[in-house]
């Protein structure tokens, strides 16, 4: 009787426990997870408060637009997606 062919991956890589490692997470992440819940939720985007902080400023507006890259606000200003440092949404 043959033996069947299991799969094993020969690429594994060990880790060494006597090194300390860090993983880090990107806050960009969190900020598309807001944005992609004002646009996909119920209602429209210019109804929800939010407030944007960036370097040089701080809004308390509402989001009208969102492109790839900007994002427009009620008072016309356009604000790049990377510049935004955090993105919070107002209770109504």
């Amino acid at each position: 009787m043959q033996k069947p062919n299991i799969f094993k991956n020969n690429n594994l890589q060990t880790i060494d426990h006597n090194k300390k490692y860090c993983y880090l997470e990107e806050e960009n992440n969190s900020i598309e997870e807001v944005l992609d819940e004002l646009f996909n939720g119920k209602g429209y985007s210019y109804n929800k408060p939010v407030i944007i902080k960036t370097k040089e400023k701080e809004w308390d507006t509402y989001i009208v637009a969102k492109t790839k890259k900007t994002v427009i606000t009620l008072e016309n200003e356009i604000i790049k997606i990377s510049d935004i440092i955090s993105l919070e949404r107002k209770k109504d």
